[in-house]
Order: structure tokens, then C-alpha cells, then sequence
């Protein structure tokens, strides 16, 4: 088997088509499987799957759950299951619009055996604000650690990695983060980032607006962040991981200090402090400065 894409759904149902169908419409001169881990889906996703599954039984590979395991846990079995030489990942809310993006993709590796991912440009859909970008200007260059931890480069839906490099000390830490696993490839070979748009992003799917929920995921980013930070070369600066981690949690901050919450507000703010002390005195300073400006007008 040449290819396996990998696809993670749960609760998919107003995306998933769009989805498959962005995977079977590929030209591609090779076998390649779909591989489909649904998550206990309770909505229609798992019919549209069972669907698609009768269509292409030579292609689709259908794990469906009968319980509700998790990402991390549901992402993890999808990837066992698959058996290809080459892996892509196309999550059930995201989609492919080219045809030609696994063809083109293979080639590269099959010509490059040094490098272990590719990866490309794509469009993002934000459903929240009702507007569309690109998800990368950058042009066509080789990725480094450090431009994988200082922002996301390319969309999860985007990218195709040599499968064998995934040994089995990756189970150790559950991952979950793209940014883990890119990490962890960018050590084991070159990754190739070309500006094509290829895939879509949707952006804001499942918003999250409540205090509680931006708190529990700015915890689990810290938690990834300090994944990535075991698998990171001997003496690599930490300062780039402290940096993803302050971030989380000012953002935090400011939407619950906004909204009167401030036993959380307060949490975000001591782990601001423990990871970029005088930037967090300073947007704090500006945050109460704005505050007192506009109370006292």
C-alpha cells in the first residue's frame, strides 16, 4: 500500500462529505487506503460513513466507536490501523480541493528520500467571522524546529510523512498536537513546505466561549508543549516553548478578566507570569490602564 490517509470524525455530519469526497476524487498512479476512525459520533456522521464505506470497499477502512474514547485515543487507533508507506491526515471538518495534491506529494518523497513530510499551503474558512485567507504567505522553503514552534505553518490536512518513521516510543506520550508530531519528524528528515493550496481549514467548528473550556485548553497546550519538550534535541532553547504556553494563557486572561471571571482570570495570569514575567507585567499594566481610561469616561 503506497498511501493511507487517515481520517479522525466525530460529530462530522455537515462536513464529512465533502471530506471523503476531496479523498476519492484523487489521481494518484498507486494503491491507497482510507482509513476512518469515528469517535461515537451522535449525530448522522457514522450513516454517511457506512455510505461511502459500501461505494469504496476497496478503499475505506471503517473503525467506528462504540464508545466515546476521545481525540487522542480515537487518533491513536486511526494511525494503528493504517499500513501505508506514506500517511496523510485529513480531518472529518476539513477537505481536500486538488486532485492532484497525493500525486504530487508522493512524488516529492518517492525523489526526496532525505526529507520525511511534506507539506502545503491552505485555505482557511473562518465560520465565526464569515471570512476566508490563506493559511501561510511563505514561499517554498525547508521547515526547522524553531518555525514549527513559533507558529503554525501549514494546515494538518496539508501535509504527507513517511508512516515508518512513527516508532513506538511515540505511544509514550499520547499525542494528540500536530506540532508534537511535526517535531518529532523534523528530526528524523528534511520537511518541505511548497505554497500550494490544496486543502481547506475550517476554522471555529467548535468555538469555544466558555471560560472554563479556554481554560481547559490552554492547560492541555501547556500539557502538549511540554510533550514536545521531552522529544526536543539536547540543549534546544526552551524559551520558544515558553513563549506558545504564555500566549495560551494571556489570551485567556483577557477573556475572562473581560467577562468578570476572576478566580480564572487569576489562574491564567500566575502561569502568564511563570513563563514570560515582564511581558505579562506589562500587558497587564495596559489591560488596567484601558480599564480605568474607559470607566472613567
Amino acid at each position: 500500500m503506497k498511501v493511507s490517509v487517515c481520517v479522525i470524525t466525530y460529530n462530522h455530519e455537515a462536513y464529512i462529505e465533502a471530506c471523503l469526497q476531496g479523498i476519492v476524487s484523487q489521481v494518484l498512479d498507486a494503491d491507497y487506503e482510507i482509513v476512518i476512525g469515528d469517535d461515537c459520533s451522535a449525530d448522522g456522521t457514522l450513516a454517511i460513513l457506512k455510505r461511502y464505506a459500501a461505494e469504496y470497499p476497496e478503499k475505506i477502512k471503517l473503525i467506528a466507536g462504540t464508545s466515546n474514547v476521545g481525540m487522542t485515543a480515537n487518533g491513536l487507533r486511526t494511525f494503528a490501523a493504517c499500513s501505508g508507506e506514506y500517511l496523510a491526515i485529513c480531518e472529518g471538518d476539513d477537505y481536500w480541493t486538488d486532485p492532484n495534491k497525493l500525486q504530487r506529494q508522493v512524488d516529492f518523497l518517492d525523489a526526496n528520500p532525505g526529507y520525511s513530510m511534506v507539506a502545503e499551503n491552505g485555505l482557511v474558512i473562518d465560520t465565526t467571522r464569515g471570512i476566508e485567507h490563506p493559511f501561510n504567505t511563505i514561499e517554498e522553503r525547508d521547515l526547522e524546529i524553531h518555525h514549527l514552534l513559533a507558529r503554525r505553518q501549514f494546515p494538518t490536512a496539508s501535509v504527507l510523512l513517511r508512516r515508518g518513521l512513527l516508532d513506538a516510543s511515540l505511544l509514550n506520550y499520547k499525542f494528540s498536537a500536530d506540532t508534537f508530531l511535526w517535531c518529532f519528524l523534523a528530526q528524523k528528515g528534511k520537511i518541505r513546505y511548497l505554497p500550494i493550496l490544496s486543502s481547506v481549514y475550517r476554522k471555529g467548528t467548535h468555538g469555544i466561549v466558555l471560560s472554563s473550556d479556554k481554560l481547559e485548553w490552554a492547560f492541555l497546550m501547556e500539557k502538549w508543549n511540554n510533550d514536545i519538550a521531552q522529544i526536543l534535541p539536547k540543549g534546544f532553547d526552551q524559551e520558544l516553548l515558553k513563549r506558545r504556553n504564555y500566549t495560551e494563557f494571556i489570551k485567556v486572561f483577557f477573556f475572562c478578566a473581560n467577562r468578570g471571571d476572576l478566580k480564572k482570570a487569576m489562574l491564567s495570569l500566575k502561569k502568564c507570569f511563570k513563563y514570560q514575567p515582564m511581558r505579562t507585567a506589562q500587558a497587564v499594566s495596559k489591560f488596567l490602564y484601558r480599564k480605568i481610561t474607559v470607566s472613567s469616561k
